[in-house]
């Protein structure tokens, strides 16, 4: 688990090719896109509730539920393998 410290350090580091900072998420495919570049890389973090200049907008309770729902249908139904691409 990650400290609040450490959580806070990252942030105030900046966007990179590893941290991206999302204030809200409403868009599957550019979800799906995120997720595929980290899994084709190093990995990554993807901050919710942070905007790009690193301030903290933060979310709703029902946008948390939301984004929650759509991370799961990203990572199922949008991001493919290339085992799967390939069977195409």
């Amino acid at each position: 688990m990650i400290s609040i410290v450490n959580l806070l350090e990252q942030i105030a580091s900046g966007e990179d090719s590893a941290h991206q900072f999302k204030a809200d998420i409403r868009n599957a495919e550019s979800l799906a896109s995120e997720m595929a570049a980290f899994a084709n890389s190093e990995g990554g973090m993807l901050f919710t509730g942070v905007a790009d200049d690193g301030s903290f907008p933060g979310l709703a309770g029902k946008d948390v539920s939301r984004i929650n729902q759509l991370i799961s249908n990203a990572a199922s139904h949008l991001v493919r393998t290339i085992r799967e691409v390939l069977k195409r």
